[in-house]
């Protein structure tokens, strides 16, 4: 690839590596100054809190909350039922605990360099307590099972008695015990209680599980974090637990399934495709309907030379036998902590004009006080195609190929049936096998070492993966990345730094097309003629299309620092600074030889790339008060955004030789085809209020005005806000005569966002230049390339949502249940022009009305919880309905007569399929019964059923086995299989094979066949056919999507080698489809619309591979 640089860019790019560095030094200085008075700090935090006749235990909990520490004691103490009042404003923590604990007979001590601190009993009074005459030593480590992370401050208690203590830094602990039937409870808020009996061991290691489905787990939100428990708003997650159980390279690939209301597919299984993604249906007829991604706090941008965003990334106009690439393949799923989506108004609102379609909050590792820990990861499998389409062999096709000359009365000769006349009639071949059969290597090898302490703390990691393909040849992709996260935090806690910084590069090698075409090859095709030369009868050879190399690269830096200072108790200021810059690098070759000489080919190659470049910052002012019963926190923020996309595409051609098609050197003729730049700037002022009492009722409220460049000056701005409320039933006093409710919560919200992803410069005039053929007296003009509009303004979405979650059995049963409706309107579309105007169209605001409403539902259980084994069942699905309400003037609409009212965006208008003939030809319904078939009058909606989609996960550990399996199911209507493509344009009129779906065609031999009979006559009856409902029918599937079986060493093996864990695993991705669709290789890359809004457009492609790896992961 061509790179040409000026002296400014040098400079520029000098500067910023200088500033970067810079940054790194000053967070390594940082780190050696730390203090070691933490703990006295940790006490001279000033807190103001009411309290009024709330248990010790309660009040521990809001000191906790307002403090920013972690107090740890028994629950079972009977001091923590005695009842405080208390009220202090802008008091010492200490001061505040004093009052508190002295009353209870109760002391405190920090616990160094953390923010714990260890509450205990001035004296124990208990009659079990331990005897020192008979106590002796045990020590050991405590770590996380997910992990095996060291926990610190893990509470080591004694049963039966007061007497305990709690982990240090590195997890670590030492008790004296009484010498025989000892047993030692661990807890830890977050994770479940353990008991171990320590027999005559004098050290113990032990790890903790996360609890499951627990209410008080941290959800991220937008600028925040809330818990589930208190969150007003629509939020799904998934954590680093549900991506490590898959094998996959691409982190939305980890959604798929698990996030209720979300559709996701991915395009084909080739190494890196692109990954459609819709939150709660279409809501844009024509603009975009990609939600925002966010990775820390940064917005990922998603546009390609001007135009609006989308899910791909490509190069002006060229892609690869994978269509264009995801950008979000550039994230390795191994870095990221959790990935959070945002539905409805509440939750969306903060984000304004990008939030329309949701929001997808990726939250990636960072490094955790504790001993510096090293973890190393490396698998490696294969991964084959599932299911192929069964085709008729040979005996079967020419069979067939001579009965369609028989019926039409003609004679086969070597022009039209040279299959029949010149093939080998014995040849045999199952191209599906040949060049889908192959099996893809997948390597993938990742390492990271992390630690720190109360003050500091880092994680580098670093990412080596390797991916083939099924294709013949040496084809496939290749992904390296390096990532440091680090944060200071003085002793005084009043500042804060965060520094992310990463960095990937993908290199993809395959072939300008997919070759899943190959299935329609006649069996006895002959790839080569006599002479050597490659056989183009039919118009393409797959041989060729090998020849045809894509060679794709691409890179992607992005970069973080977040700085927050404390003014006051309860007041901070933050300024959040983000920059992405993201590049790829294509280079397409088309050598002569790889094209049909019929058609006078000319070696050449594409040169396209194309670098996206953002910047963001915003200030935030965070403001957290107290008084009585009452909590208030107020956001108030703002956004300036800067994006720009600069790139090129040049095209050599006349190589003198194939040997130099991957550079411009020995090009007969170089033209510059493309050669673009875009610029987008987005500013905006944001602001929430959340309002609780008592912890019961809770309001929130959020405001955004946003700017946007890619309207006209008197249009450019718009107000977005929604209002969120949340009862929790449960608090209530009359609740606590059900026992068996142990959480209730009923929430709503509703409120406007709206989208502007649309081309740039759409409100302005612009032109482009002539081709070389059109010019005027030699000189080449400018013409018209988009009519302006000014008047042009934001598409909104009205959200409304109303929710109910109830927990039963201490929460070891949660529902969530959740009806919303989302209504878009000011639709962004074409309208048409005039043909006179020079142009077919031009954008505008249409008054078109989108509704998606449905209902969704999670449910999660804690099935078994014992010593030895547990079970937890995770289960989500989402009933979807998309109706177009209102369109306008449908003369104003570009393809108005795609759209129906009361119908789909997306759905499909059929013939109505009677059956066959007589003479075994099929016909359709003159609906109006005017003796014509009308394309316009006689076609009606095809049928969508009631859709619904979702998945099922099972979690099984048994000592030290743990085993997940997930399912997910899309139950829908859509197309059975391509007619013209798969049976026949009509059926044997071509030398191309056939589905065994021909078998059953109809015949004088078989007159109650269910397919048309093979001709090689056309008559327009086999076009109604192609395009009726006889191909229309259940396209739901059920998918084993992942089965994941992990092993973890005991620690008795491991320890004398100073490793914490070993783990061996087996992990197996798509291994199972069921469908009633055998003629087709996949159900979800391989269907070209469903009513749905998320077909593929495509009949076949690549099916998502069945992959099998085997790894180890070491900690130490």
């Amino acid at each position: 690839m061509l790179k040409i640089y000026t002296p400014q860019t040098v400079t520029y790019q000098l500067m910023r590596f200088t500033v970067y560095q810079c940054f790194l030094v000053l967070w390594l200085a940082s780190m050696t100054f730390a203090h070691t008075n933490y703990a006295q700090g940790v006490l001279d935090r000033s807190v103001t809190i009411s309290i009024q006749n709330l248990t010790l235990k309660q009040t521990l909990q809001q000191l906790e909350a307002k403090a920013s520490v972690r107090f740890v004691y028994s629950s079972s103490w009977p001091q923590m039922n005695q009842k405080v009042t208390v009220s202090t404003v802008n008091t010492s923590l200490n001061q505040v605990l004093e009052k508190v604990l002295t009353p209870a007979g109760m002391t405190f001590q920090p616990h160094a360099n953390s923010n714990m601190i260890v509450i205990k009993p001035l004296k124990s009074t208990s009659s079990t307590d331990v005897p020192l005459e008979i106590q002796r030593e045990v020590s050991g480590q405590v770590v996380s099972a997910d992990n095996d992370q060291p926990m610190i401050g893990v509470s080591v208690r004694v049963k039966g008695t007061s007497q305990g203590t709690v982990t240090n830094d590195r997890g670590e602990f030492r008790i004296t015990t009484p010498d025989k039937g000892i047993v030692l409870i661990f807890s830890y808020v977050g994770y479940e209680t353990r008991e171990v009996g320590i027999g005559t061991q004098s050290y113990l290691k032990v790890d903790l599980k996360p609890k499951d489905a627990s209410l008080n787990d941290v959800v991220v939100i937008g600028y925040g974090t809330t818990t589930q428990r208190y969150n007003t708003g629509a939020v799904s997650s998934i954590t680093a637990k549900d991506i490590s159980v898959q094998t996959i390279s691409n982190p939305l690939v980890a959604l798929q399934g698990r996030i209720a209301g979300a559709q996701i597919t991915q395009n084909n299984g080739l190494p890196g495709s692109s990954v459609r993604i819709q939150i709660r249906g279409q809501g844009s007829l024509s603009s975009g309907t990609v939600p925002l991604y966010v990775v820390d706090g940064v917005p990922f941008t998603l546009f390609n030379g001007g135009q609006p965003a989308n899910d791909n990334l490509n190069a002006y106009g060229i892609s690869g036998a994978n269509g264009e690439q995801s950008p979000l393949s550039l994230i390795p799923p191994e870095d990221i902590e959790r990935i959070d989506v945002l539905k409805d108004a509440d939750a969306t609102a903060i984000y304004g004009s990008r939030g329309s379609n949701g929001v997808i909050l990726i939250t990636t590792k960072k490094g955790k006080a504790g001993r510096t820990q090293f973890n190393v990861n490396v698998n490696s499998g294969a991964g084959k195609v599932p299911h192929y389409i069964p085709m008729l062999n040979t005996e079967q096709y020419l069979s067939l190929r001579k009965e369609a000359f028989a019926r039409a009365k003609v004679t086969p000769n070597t022009s039209n049936a040279p299959d029949l006349t010149l093939w080998d009639q014995n040849a045999n071949t199952d191209w599906q096998r040949k060049y889908l059969g192959g099996t893809a290597q997948f390597v993938n090898a990742s390492a990271s070492v992390s630690g720190g302490n109360a003050f500091n703390s880092f994680l580098f990691s670093g990412l080596y993966r390797k991916e083939g393909t099924v294709f013949p040849g040496n084809l496939g992709a290749t992904t390296l990345s390096g990532r440091f996260a680090g944060s200071h935090t003085t002793a005084n806690q009043k500042f804060r730094i965060d520094f992310t910084t990463s960095y990937s590069h993908l290199k993809n090698n395959l072939v300008g097309s997919d070759l899943t075409s190959v299935y329609s090859l006649a069996p006895n095709y002959p790839l080569y003629n006599a002479d050597g030369s490659l056989n183009w009868t039919g118009g393409s050879n797959p041989e060729g299309l090998l020849m045809q190399e894509f060679d794709n690269v691409s890179t992607n830096f992005i970069t973080q620092l977040n700085l927050k200072y404390t003014i006051l108790p309860g007041l901070d200021v933050k300024i959040n600074n983000g920059y992405t810059l993201t590049g790829i690098d294509q280079i397409q070759v088309n050598p002569a030889r790889s094209q049909n000489p019929l058609y006078n080919p000319i070696s050449s190659s594409v040169f396209a790339n194309n670098k996206i470049e953002s910047y963001i910052v915003e200030p935030q002012v965070d403001y957290r008060k107290a008084f009585g019963k009452s909590q208030i926190n107020v956001l108030v923020g703002g956004t300036f955004q800067q994006s720009n996309a600069t790139g090129q595409s040049i095209e050599g051609r006349n190589y003198t030789n194939d040997a130099l098609l991957k550079s411009l050197i020995g090009a007969g003729t170089i033209l510059v085809t493309q050669n673009n730049y875009s610029l987008y700037k987005y500013t905006s002022a944001f602001g929430r209020v959340n309002y609780s009492w008592d912890n019961k009722y809770i309001l929130n409220g959020t405001f955004r005005r946003d700017g946007s460049s890619r309207f006209g000056p008197s249009h450019r701005f718009g107000n977005f806000g929604a209002i969120g409320a949340a009862w929790l039933v449960s608090s209530e006093e009359f609740m606590k005569t059900l026992p068996w409710f142990s959480y209730l919560k009923l929430r709503s919200s509703y409120g406007l966002t709206g989208n502007d992803q649309i081309p740039n410069y759409a409100y302005l005039p612009t032109y482009q230049l002539t081709s070389s053929t059109n010019v005027y007296s030699g000189t080449a003009t400018l013409v018209n390339y988009n009519i302006p509009n000014p008047t042009l303004h934001w598409e909104t979405t009205r959200k409304l949502e109303v929710a109910l979650e109830m927990g039963f059995l201490q929460d070891r049963i949660l529902l969530k249940s959740a009806y919303f409706r989302n209504r878009s309107g000011d639709q962004l579309a074409s309208t048409n022009m005039p043909t006179q105007s020079g142009v077919n169209s031009f954008s505008s605001n249409l008054d078109a009305v989108i509704q998606n409403k449905g209902f969704e539902f999670e449910l999660n259980t804690i099935n078994v919880a014992t010593a030895a084994l547990r079970w937890s069942t995770n289960i989500n699905f989402t009933f979807l309905r998309n109706k177009l309400l209102s369109i306008g003037d449908p003369k104003k609409l570009f393809n108005s007569s795609s759209y129906t009212i009361g119908q789909p965006v997306n759905a499909t208008r059929l013939y109505q399929y009677t059956g066959l003939d007589a003479n075994g030809l099929p016909t359709v319904q003159d609906i109006d019964g005017d003796g014509v078939i009308n394309f316009n009058k006689d076609r009606v909606m095809a049928p969508i059923g009631n859709p619904f989609f979702g998945g099922i996960n099972n979690s099984l550990s048994y000592k030290n086995f743990q085993l997940d399996v997930f399912l997910r199911f899309n139950h829908r209507m859509g197309y059975q299989f391509n007619f013209s493509d798969l049976y026949g344009f009509p059926l044997g009129n071509s030398v191309a094979n056939k589905t065994t779906a021909a078998l059953n065609r109809w015949s004088e031999s078989n007159p109650n066949g269910v397919y048309p009979a093979a001709t090689t006559l056309y008559s327009s009856a086999f076009s109604y056919y192609s395009s009726s409902n006889a191909l229309w029918g259940d396209a739901s599937f059920l998918k084993l999507s992942t089965v994941s079986l992990s092993y973890n060493l005991p620690a008795a093996l491991i320890q004398p080698l100073q490793l914490s864990k070993v783990s061996v695993y087996v992990q197996g991705q798509n291994m199972f489809t069921w469908a009633k669709q055998k003629y087709i290789l996949d159900p979800e890359t391989s269907l070209p619309g469903t009513g749905t809004g998320l077909g593929s457009g495509q009949f076949q492609a690549v099916p998502q591979l069945r992959t099998i790896v085997a790894g180890l992961n070491v900690s130490f």
